[in-house]
Parts: C-alpha cells; sequence; structure tokens
C-alpha cells in the first residue's frame, strides 16, 4: 500500500472531506426548502457523502502509513473523529501537518511526488458525487 505525502492527503483526504461538508448542507437545503420530489434524493446523497468519507479514510489510512500508524488505529481514529464533528477537522489537520516519522520507511517506500495527473484526479474526485447527485435527482 503506498504511503501519502501531505499534498496527496490533502488533495485524496481532506478535499473529500469537506466536499462531504458541502453536500451535507445541501441535503440540509433540500430538505428544508425544496420543492416537489428533491427529498427523494436525500438517500442517495447519504450514499455519496458516506463513499466519498470511505475514500478519505483511505487517504487518512495512508498518510497514517506515512506518520508511522498501523492501518487499523488510523481507521478507528478517523471514524471516532468523524462521529465527533468538529474533532474531523482537528485530525484532518494534524495528519496534514505532521512530520513524515524514520520509522515509516519499514511500512513502504515513501511517495512520489504529486503530479499535475493527481491533480487531475482529485478534481474528478471532488466533481463526481455532484454530477451523480444532478442525474439521479432528475431520474428520481
Amino acid at each position: 500500500m503506498q504511503r501519502y505525502d501531505r499534498a496527496r492527503f490533502f488533495a485524496f483526504g481532506v478535499l473529500p472531506a469537506l466536499n462531504c461538508l458541502g453536500l451535507l448542507i445541501y441535503g440540509l437545503g433540500l430538505a428544508t426548502h425544496g420543492t416537489g420530489g428533491a427529498g427523494r434524493s436525500l438517500p442517495v446523497l447519504i450514499v455519496l457523502v458516506a463513499v466519498n468519507l470511505l475514500f478519505a479514510s483511505f487517504a487518512a489510512v495512508k498518510r497514517g502509513r506515512d506518520l508511522g500508524w498501523v492501518a487499523w488505529m488510523t481507521v478507528l481514529g478517523f471514524w471516532v473523529s468523524t462521529s465527533l464533528g468538529p474533532v474531523l477537522i482537528i485530525m484532518l489537520a494534524y495528519l496534514v501537518f505532521a512530520k513524515t516519522k524514520p520509522a515509516a520507511d519499514a511500512l513502504g517506500p515513501p511517495a512520489t511526488p504529486a503530479t499535475l495527473i493527481t491533480w487531475y484526479w482529485c478534481f474528478m474526485n471532488l466533481v463526481w458525487p455532484w454530477i451523480a447527485l444532478a442525474v439521479l435527482a432528475e431520474v428520481l
């Protein structure tokens, strides 16, 4: 399993978590001010948020490997902090700003520098839930 440096974790961990926040705020708007069948797309929105949080947890595990953490500890910390709301922001900030530990070399080679293709996939990862929600809202 590849390790993630700060840039890759920001692209594939922090930004999808913030995207989840945006999706949930949009869902709140649908639930309170939506007209007609807008509420029917809320279960789809919840599934999209869960999938994005799953991707963010994979990124957290890869960043945790860069810090020398074991995978189960990172997953547990990520999902516990997700359930505590604002604590997730603190954990994400720690994972972004923490320095790589020398012990992490035992868990695999260091991550390669982020390229333009990395940021392209980051953008696509941020956009696909909104496109899927728009399409499914029209279908449902």
